[in-house]
């Protein structure tokens, strides 16, 4: 059975499912619709949605008569929404067994619509797609799901429902169901029949399930079987699958049922999302079928009509296949079945949202390739519905999933492959797009099934986009004739100028056929012969063609009957009719959009469509851009650019094809001529170098127009503002700043606005050498001066390496005034200063220039000196001499080297005039006295040349004291007084004295006075001389251990009582004495046993080896003594019974009992005292007993206490 469900939440304003299908469709012009059962009663409501995808006109009737506000207009692809509130119109089936009239809904329209019809209260709603009358059949099976009612504060009971709505007066019908009848009328399993009139309701109800009752129309007075709509679902139910019921989070169903012979034989289904499993219901409607799910058998071997399997699948695709016509159902299960919302805090939003929904499945045989679906809102009924999460699943054949798209865009999910079985379906997920937007246009080039469903707390809906009724066996079917290839395509409607040819099917042979084409009837044919036969689903189908082909050359509006005689009726009427609507659609005209006739390879231009449809919606423009690519076919109107490869003129063509198939004629063909593209080409100039400008030449040839603009990039990063990384100039120079490879790019651009792909040239940026080179002292009188070269490449090296020097005498030495030799030589003939360049050139051609100042001196110096405070040289220390040297002019003294008895001390290049420099003897201790000769050279040139002078003077230095003073060793700072020693060794006459922390002038040290610390002692031996030694060394004082004890300890005889005390650092050694009654001597916190009383001493020993040594005292108690009364008020005084000391007996209990002889209080240790209270509760004043056991062999101790508050 071919089933299209609609299940749609609370107060959900549910969208129009517009489908281009055959006469078959759900789209009609006449509908019947019952109001079922539902939990709430007549509390709930009602709401139709009508839509077309023309602009019509529709009335809703009641019982005959026109509701308030009909006839409704119906605009084209919009919603209507019709509310039915059965508080004002008497609608509502809360009945059961019992006929209703005058309570059918009928909806009219002038032109085919498509019908919803939606029953809600708050949480609770269920929808239906509405087939219209001319798909009804005779022949049904119920489908529901295993019935309970509702826990809590619901309304209730519940039960499972189908309904019938007679279309046509002396209706007769058989119903077998399968669960009894609520009051007990009928029982399962018995037949019985009604008879209703055109308009008439039956509802049955149970509060069992009723899935699988047979509902058929039977021959009536007149031996004619009339057509029902029958509705089937429940009034609320909760589910978790396997017939596990949930008391809570439950919906009500309500789907219109359809006959069986628009079921099929072969299934694919698509998981819900973010859902644990699914559970499906296969419906059985012949005996002994087969049944297969994913290639295995399913046990029992064969299934009867009327019966279902049920199974659960989790997350993936399946394939359902049987032997006869089946029905596939799929579930959605009651939110708390999900282990993933169950146990969550209060208002916590469950991560799985979602309530019982059903869904009746396509067969594969019956699909559909275009189809609107409307996402609804949460916002579309009052109050508003939870629903937040909106998906769309899509099963296709894999061959044309390439092609489909929603509103003309590729999906954002992928497909995912079902096995073997040819077929990939795709969960597509359309919150967001939905907010903006709910309407989705689902498109593909072949056929197509599409869930549409949605999550909210405790809310869900899902239906079946769109249905096709067809019979798949008896049915009107119309072609299109290509006279090109002689091929028919079968369709839904004609297109001008197309011819239609029409096909009768049929399950057996007629014995006569007679054809009315727009009400003109033909010849009666008597025992036609079929033009050819087809076996469907095991049944052989007969076809019978149209003895002609019909061409129309208007849009208009056609309707085909065909009169035959059934051979075998059962029992029904022999005379059939099938009748079949059509439309003929005028051709849509293609029309490109004036835009841009012109632009360059490779820049986007927009085209712009402006078609007229003419009938049907366009759905395809084919566009041929003239290039040789062929045809592009969009699904959109929208504007969208093309890019060209290609110069020249290119003829730009659209066709177009609208929703029905029919093409138009090409558009006026648009002429887009495509520029060339210029070439771009430059030269680099060289040498290209650091620092250097480097310069670019612009050979780029424009091929059509002219160029006018010229970007450059450098590839600089390290451009500035005044040295720019760009330029527009046509032949620029830049300056690179680093040397390194750079990215040099040109990009030009014509007159037509054609830019080229960049052209890019690789610039190398070559270093400089590293220029410099010495300048000599010289004076006139010298020969020639050298100038040493010190140049180098980059790396270091000279390979390739050449040199210009120019002395800067050209007025003194004519020609000779430059050299290309590595190093300088050139003879100066005045004194004076020059300039003096080396120019240094590399192997790629990079130059660099170092120019230095030079001084010729034209004067001999004048060498002079004074010693200062020269009768107190010591041997030992520097001695101050002041250079009084002189020139003449600005001449400059270019050298000064000192000697002592001609061993040169000190050299100074480039004196300052009147500098102090310090000398030195070599240090002696005797005799007390020696002599030196002091010497000066000062220099004007060349140290090798003749300008220089000498002066002479002897000097007296006196002999210095040489002291000893060995390094000091660490001590505690309770060491004591002690001496420290030091001596002068070579024998010069004089006195030697300490000072420092905590030393006196003789060498008596004193560590306690100087303090822990690192402390620095310095002795100082001054000679008779007035020469001086001395030297410092330092002394560590080290600190004692700080030790931190209770000084007094107190125990019981016998008792034992650990030393409390504690240390500042580790690395302590410990030693106590004496050891008597001590669990160990070496330890800081000894547990002491008490014998008696005792006085110990505790050594402590740092790392430092610095002891300190403290006492504690022992006092051994002799006897526990209680205190007889304690007062615990509160006031900080006596608030707890204390007995002191009692902790020395770690085992000992404390019981203390009323008078009553009831233990209030236990201790082990006492280490909490008895506080006068009890279970939290403070204790009467009066008096109390205790027991005191020691646990040591020690008696235990007994009396009483007084409590006094």
């Amino acid at each position: 059975m071919y089933k299209w469900v609609l299940i749609i939440w609370a107060l959900l304003f549910f969208p129009c499912v517009r489908v281009e299908a055959q006469n078959t469709s759900n789209k009609g012009k006449e509908f019947w619709i019952a109001y079922t059962g539902h939990i709430d009663g007549k509390t709930s409501k009602m709401y139709l949605y009508i839509t077309s995808d023309v602009n019509t006109a529709a009335e809703v009737r009641i019982g005959g008569l026109n509701i308030p506000g009909s006839p409704f207009s119906i605009i084209a692809n919009q919603v209507r929404a019709v509310p039915i509130d059965p508080a004002i119109l008497d609608v509502y089936i809360g009945s059961s067994d019992v006929k209703e009239v005058g309570k059918s809904i009928q909806v009219i329209a002038e032109k085919p619509v498509v019908v919803y019809s939606h029953i809600f209260k708050a949480a609770r709603s269920a929808a239906t797609l509405v087939l219209p009358t001319k798909v009804l059949g005779r022949e049904y099976y119920a489908t529901a799901y295993t019935q309970n009612s509702p826990g809590g504060n619901n309304p209730g009971p519940a039960y499972s429902e189908f309904t019938i709505v007679a279309v046509e007066d002396n209706t007769l019908i058989e119903i077998t169901p399968t669960a009894k009848e609520l009051n007990n009328h009928h029982a399962a399993g018995q037949t019985f029949q009604i008879t209703l009139q055109k308009g008439d309701i039956y509802q049955y109800q149970s509060s069992t399930d009723l899935s699988g009752s047979h509902i058929l129309s039977i021959a009536s007075t007149g031996g004619i079987c009339k057509p029902i709509a029958v509705f089937s679902g429940s009034s609320w139910v909760g589910f978790c699958g396997n017939g596990v019921p949930s008391g809570s989070g439950g919906d009500n169903l309500y789907q219109q049922l359809y006959p069986i012979t628009a079921w099929g034989k072969e299934f694919i289904t698509a998981p819900f999302i973010r859902k644990p499993y699914d559970v499906f219901r296969v419906y059985f409607s012949k005996d002994n079928t087969t049944l297969t799910i994913n290639g295995v058998a399913i046990s029992p071997v064969t299934f009867n009509k009327g019966t279902f399997y049920e199974f659960t699948s989790a997350d993936v695709g399946n394939h359902i296949k049987a032997s006869d016509p089946i029905s596939v159902v799929q579930y959605q299960i009651s939110q708390g079945c999900d282990i993933v919302n169950v146990g969550l805090p209060n208002n916590t939003p469950p991560p799985h949202p979602g309530d019982p929904e059903m869904t009746v499945l396509n067969p594969v045989e019956q699909t559909l390739s275009k189809i609107t679906v409307y996402s609804a809102l949460q916002n579309q009924t009052t109050p508003p519905t939870n629903i937040t999460q909106h998906y769309i699943n899509v099963i296709i054949k894999d061959e044309f999933k390439a092609s489909f798209t929603i509103n003309g865009l590729a999906p954002q999910s992928t497909f995912v492959s079902i096995g073997s079985t040819g077929y990939s379906y795709l969960q597509e997920d359309v919150s967001a797009r939905s907010l903006t937007n709910p309407t989705h246009t689902l498109m593909a080039d072949g056929g197509f099934s599409a869930i549409a469903y949605g999550y909210g707390n405790v809310e869900s809906y899902g239906y079946l986009a769109g249905a096709d009724a067809k019979n798949l066996y008896q049915n009107l079917e119309l072609f299109d004739i290509n006279t090109a290839t002689n091929t028919r395509v079968e369709k839904t409607d004609i297109c001008v100028g197309e011819r239609a040819s029409f096909t009768l099917a049929l399950p057996y042979l007629p014995p006569k056929i007679t054809w009315t084409i727009d009400g003109i009837t033909d010849a009666p044919i008597d025992n036609p012969n079929p033009d050819r036969t087809e076996t469907l689903n095991g049944i052989m189908v007969y076809k019978f063609n149209y003895h002609q082909d019909l061409l129309f050359d208007q849009p208009s509006s056609h309707e085909v009957k065909v009169a035959v005689i059934n051979p075998n009726p059962s029992g029904c009427d022999p005379n059939e009719e099938m009748v079949m609507d059509f439309d003929v659609f005028g051709l849509p005209t293609a029309k490109i959009a004036p835009g841009p006739i012109q632009t360059c390879i490779g820049v986007p231009i927009t085209f712009t469509d402006a078609s007229i449809p003419n009938g049907k919606n366009i759905a395809k423009w084919h566009w041929d851009f003239g290039d040789g690519t062929g045809t592009v076919t969009k699904r959109s109107a929208a504007p969208f650019e093309y890019t060209y490869t290609s110069a020249g003129d290119k003829k730009v063509t659209l066709w177009v094809e609208s929703e029905s198939g029919c093409e138009s004629p090409p558009a006026t063909p648009v002429i887009v001529h495509v520029n060339k593209l210029p070439d771009a080409a430059f030269k680099i100039g060289t040498p290209s170098c650091e620092t250097k400008e480097v310069t670019f030449t612009d050979l780029s040839i424009a091929n059509e127009g002219v160029i006018t603009k010229w970007l450059w990039n450098f590839g600089d990063a390290n451009a500035s503002a005044s040295n720019p990384n760009v330029s527009t100039v046509r032949n620029p120079v830049h300056n690179f700043s680093t040397p390194g490879t750079y990215q040099v790019t040109l990009t030009v651009e014509t007159d037509k606005g054609c830019t080229n792909v960049a052209s890019t040239q690789q610039l190398v940026i070559n270093k400089l050498p590293l220029v410099d080179f010495d300048t000599p002292d010289a004076c006139v009188s010298d020969n020639a001066v050298l100038f040493k070269n010190k140049a180098t490449n980059a790396d270091g090296t000279t390979i390739g390496l050449r040199y210009v020097w120019d002395f800067g005498d050209p007025a003194g030495s004519g020609g000779l005034n430059t050299s290309t030799l590595t190093d300088g030589l050139h003879k100066y003939h005045a004194a004076g200063d020059y300039t003096v360049k080396l120019t240094v050139t590399t192997a790629d051609g990079c130059s660099n220039v170092v120019p230095h100042t030079f001084r010729v001196n034209g004067a001999t110096p004048s060498a002079a000196f004074e010693v200062l405070d020269k009768d107190n040289l010591c041997s030992n220390k520097d001695f101050q001499v002041k250079d009084n040297s002189t020139i003449a002019g600005f001449d400059k003294i270019t050298r000064l080297e000192w000697y002592i008895d001609n061993v040169m001390i000190k050299a100074v290049q480039h004196p300052v005039r009147n500098d102090t420099y310090a000398l030195n003897y070599p240090v002696f201790t005797s005799p007390l006295t020696k002599t030196a000769e002091l010497k000066l050279i000062a220099y004007s040139g060349d140290v090798s040349g003749p300008c220089k002078h000498i002066n002479l003077e002897t000097i007296t230095l006196h002999a210095a004291p040489s002291v000893k003073f060995d390094q000091l060793t660490p001590v505690c700072i309770n060491a004591g007084s002690m001496l420290i020693v030091a001596e002068e060794i070579g024998n010069v006459p004089g006195k030697g004295v300490f000072s420092g922390p905590g030393i006196n002038a003789d060498g008596r040290f004193n560590p306690l006075r100087a303090g822990v610390g690192i402390w620095n002692i310095t002795y100082t031996f001054t000679a008779d001389n007035g020469c001086v030694d001395q030297i410092t060394r330092s002394i560590i004082v080290n600190p004692l251990p700080k030790v931190n004890i209770e000084s007094d300890l107190y125990a019981f005889i016998d008792g034992i009582v650990q030393v409390n005390a504690s240390v500042s650092e580790a690395g302590l050694k410990f030693k106590w004495s004496p050891a008597t009654g001590l669990s160990r001597d070496d330890i800081l916190n000894p547990i002491i046993t008490a014998d008696d009383d005792r006085e110990y001493t505790l050594t402590v020993t740092s790392k430092l080896n610095c002891d300190e040594t403290v006492k504690v005292r022992l006092h051994a108690l002799r006897e526990i003594i209680p205190p007889n009364a304690f007062s615990p008020n509160g006031d900080g005084v006596n608030d707890v019974w204390k007995l002191n000391h009692l902790e020395s007996y770690p085992n000992s209990t404390v019981e203390i009992f009323n008078r009553y002889g009831v233990k209030i209080f236990f201790s082990q240790g006492y280490s909490i005292p008895f506080d006068g209270n009890y279970e939290g509760k403070p204790l009467p004043v009066g008096t109390y007993y205790y027991i005191i056991n020691p646990r040591n062999g020690k008696k235990t101790i007994t009396g009483s206490l007084t409590l006094i508050r």
